[in-house]
Order: structure tokens, then sequence, then C-alpha cells
């Protein structure tokens, strides 16, 4: 046995241990994007009639075919998919479906407003200050973006501080200026690829219950 081999066996025996609360990471994800989706489906339910305008209008719009269908199926991907979500049921059917419907988001609502989703006010902890240094596309026009963004947010916060209550105004949560760019729905799609590749996980959903030998892995470490 190596060297190397001998040095990790501790932290290998460690990691063989671990491997019997594998079910927590998928769980984790489960219970944090449900939310998420089910609030945002429900949200399209309450305004149903905006959501189909908009997507199929045009101008102002997304200037989709079909609208209503296209809003029923965002809703039941969001809303039902939600809720499937968090019982661990049809899980990688479920994670495909809202794959599908957050690739579309990124590329016909927020790809043309880039990354960000929060637009960054402070160029020197901006991530587009490094990238800029290597020449990234798009990092340059970035920093132009923060340091117009940051202008306007001071003057806004000049204004309000003059002629409004502002510590009331702030009291739960400071001004910011939404870019909308990918960055929310490209984090819950690659998350939603944890659970499309692996699943639900053991134990805590209905998948592993239906059909537990989905859910075993096999393991190899030997003390």
């Amino acid at each position: 046995m190596s060297f190397a081999s001998n040095t990790l066996r501790p932290f290998n025996a460690v990691i063989s241990r671990l491997e019997s609360l594998d079910f927590i990471a998928p769980l984790a994800i489960r219970l944090y994007l449900a939310p998420i989706f089910i609030s945002a489906g429900w949200n399209k339910v309450t305004g149903f009639d905006d959501i189909v305008q908009w997507f199929g209008n045009s101008d102002w719009g997304l200037g989709l075919p079909m609208p209503m269908l296209m809003a029923v199926l965002v809703i039941l991907a969001e809303l039902v998919g939600g809720i499937a979500l968090l019982l661990g049921l049809g899980t990688r059917f479920v994670s495909f479906s809202l794959i599908i419907t957050m690739l579309v988001a990124m590329f016909s609502v927020h790809w043309v407003n880039g990354w960000y989703a929060i637009t960054p006010t402070n160029p020197d902890t901006s991530l587009s200050s490094l990238m800029n240094m290597f020449g990234f596309w798009g990092s340059e026009a970035s920093l132009e973006n923060t340091n117009e963004a940051a202008l306007r947010l001071d003057k806004a916060r000049e204004i309000l501080q003059t002629h409004g209550n502002y510590d009331w105004l702030t009291e739960t949560g400071n001004f910011v200026i939404l870019n909308n760019g990918i960055e929310f729905a490209a984090t819950y799609t690659v998350m939603l690829l944890v659970t499309l590749f692996y699943g639900a996980g053991r134990y805590v959903s209905i998948d592993y219950w239906l059909n537990p030998s989905a859910s075993k892995r096999q393991y190899h470490y030997k003390a």
C-alpha cells in the first residue's frame, strides 16, 4: 500500500461513514428549491391574466405563441413541480421539467441583462473587475453599468434621505437596483441537475419508498 493510501486512509474511513448520510444533500436541495417554485407558480396563478398578456404581447412582453398554453405549462412546472419536489415524488421528471423552464426563462427573459440578478454598485468588489483583468467578454460593459448604477442609487438615497423617512423606508431592507440577469435561474438549474442525476435521496422521499432499490448505492471502501 502506497504512502498516499496510508495517509488518506483515516480520511477515506470518515468519508465512507458519511456516505450513509448522503440523503441529506438532495433533501436540502429539495427543501430549498420547493418553496421558490411553489411561490413562483402561485404568483402566476393569482395573476394569470397578466401573465398570459405578458407571454403573448410582442411589444412589451415575450411575444410567445399560444400564451395561455405556455402560462399553464409554466404553472404546472413550477407550482405542481414544486410540490412534487418537496414530497420527493417523480423527482427526476420534475427536475427535468424545471430545468427546461429555467433555460427558457434564462434565454427568453434574462439573457439580455447579463449575469447579475442585483446590479453590483461597487466596482471594487464586483466579479466583473477580476474578469475584466483577463479580458472576458462583457466585463467592461458590466463595470460601466456598475458605475452608472452606483451614481443613480446614491442619488436616489440622497433624495429619499432629504424628502422621505429614510429609516422607515429601509427598515426591512436596503434599496438595490434590479438587473434581472440569469444568476438566480442559472443557480437553480445547477441545483436541479443534482436531483435530476441523483434523485430525491433515500428515506425522506416518496420516490425512495416506491422504489428503494433505485436509491441504493454501492460502497466500495474497505477498512
